[in-house]
């Protein structure tokens, strides 16, 4: 088969490379303008193999670029995000999230034999929903979105996959959209709680630990069960036209008992120090219910087997 992954030198897309090329038949298409940090060693070593071809090039003019119309699966990771860059840059966010997803919808209707265009939301989409408490907890896919009548800059990367998934369902073509729920592993940068704790724990200099939001609830999926969950949803027939949660099925964890695992693993002993709560508009809690999607993928998520691995290649990046 043959698939087009957009932002594909992000994290999500190498990885979900890296596992479709296991498959010798497989073709894959990566497009990626390398305007964020990427996963360097990770694209060339992807570039060197036979079955993928790398476009440095965004999405603005892929219909002048890419003459190619035998797609069977097109995967949209593209975006601008990142908290810091979508508050600095809101109306670029909104602007430029939505008009590339246009981009990308007119490209696929050009296919010919596409079988699904896989659409990237977020988690966020709940975040003001639940604020309020007008959503149950473990969130489901089928609530509906509040948007807070402040002008909140943060605000604009969600209203940009709201309004993406929107495009998706008016678009006529056979899609499935996907809320990611705090995807981790190694290698997927540094402006995450994990690489984060993980740095500052490591620090030989402080005997003490601020743990921002200390309570602040999340689950943490890792990045192979993410991978196989899209995958498998992808792929089948029966997730035409829906919408799934991706994330893990384990229950939440405070940031502060993150902290105290990540310790564990790095065997290092420092006082944790709980700080006064920061304004950054920072969901409380975050939590998907699995139960939609996690009949494709029956496999058990091991949480902390994943936050070993993840700790341990960060720890050898950060001593390197």
């Amino acid at each position: 088969m043959k698939y087009l992954i957009t932002g594909g030198a992000g994290f999500l897309g190498i990885n979900l490379a890296e596992q479709l090329v296991e498959n010798k038949k497989n073709k894959v298409y990566l497009i990626d303008n390398l305007s964020k940090n990427t996963q360097k060693k990770s694209l060339s070593d992807l570039i060197d193999n036979k079955n993928v071809r790398f476009i440095k090039k965004d999405l603005s003019d892929i219909l002048d670029y890419l003459k190619i119309y035998d797609f069977d699966y097109i995967f949209h990771f593209a975006a601008i995000l990142g908290v810091q860059k979508v508050i600095d840059n809101p109306y670029d966010t909104l602007k430029d999230n939505i008009q590339t997803t246009i981009k990308l919808i007119n490209f696929s209707k050009k296919q010919k034999r596409l079988k699904k265009i896989c659409f990237t939301s977020t988690s966020e989409v709940y975040a003001q929903t639940l604020e309020k408490k007008l959503a149950k907890y473990p969130t489901p896919e089928n609530i509906d979105f509040l948007i807070s009548k402040d002008f909140n800059p943060r605000s604009a990367y969600f209203l940009s996959k709201i309004v993406g998934e929107y495009l998706m369902n008016y678009s006529k073509l056979d899609f499935v959209i996907f809320r990611p729920h705090n995807i981790f592993g190694p290698n997927m940068g540094f402006s995450h709680v994990i690489p984060q704790l993980t740095k500052k724990i490591l620090d030989k200099k402080s005997k003490k630990i601020i743990i921002t939001n200390s309570n602040h609830k999340r689950t943490f999926c890792y990045i192979d069960f993410a991978i196989n969950l899209i995958l498998k949803i992808s792929h089948d027939k029966k997730s035409s036209k829906k919408i799934y949660n991706i994330g893990s099925p384990n229950s939440d964890i405070s940031i502060m008992q993150l902290a105290k695992k990540i310790m564990k693993i790095l065997n290092v002993k420092k006082k944790l120090l709980q700080s006064k709560k920061i304004e950054d508009n920072s969901p409380k809690k975050r939590r998907p219910d699995m139960n939609k999607s996690i009949i494709f993928f029956k496999s058990k998520h091991n949480f902390d087997e994943g936050l070993h691995k993840t700790v341990s290649w960060y720890k050898r990046y950060f001593l390197s």
